[in-house]
């Protein structure tokens, strides 16, 4: 039996026995024209899963996605719609191709 199954979208779409569905930077998944496969994820998944959703930001398109996705949906807000937060430090190392997967 699996545990836990990591995969992108349009890469694993029969998924009847999954409990938990977390999504995460689905806002950019749209953005890249992938909502056809995310929403066929979405619907492979029994009703009865709980599902989790997370992005850094949170554009309007996201609210439509998560009313027809989510059960009874909790929204935590840090700072501002579509603004990044000032409490929350960001680290930037730059590097070559050939040291990004070491």
């Amino acid at each position: 039996m699996i545990d836990l199954l990591c995969a992108n979208s349009g890469r694993v779409t029969t998924l009847k026995r999954v409990t938990y569905l977390v999504l995460d930077d689905v806002d950019r998944m749209f953005d890249m024209g992938f909502e056809p496969q995310v929403m066929k994820m979405v619907d492979n998944v029994r009703p009865s899963r709980q599902t989790v959703l997370f992005s850094a930001t949170f554009p309007r398109q996201m609210d439509v996605l998560a009313r027809k996705i989510l059960t009874k949906p909790l929204k935590i807000t840090v700072g501002g719609r579509s603004v990044m937060s000032k409490d929350v430090t960001q680290y930037v190392e730059l590097m070559n191709d050939d040291e990004m997967f070491i």
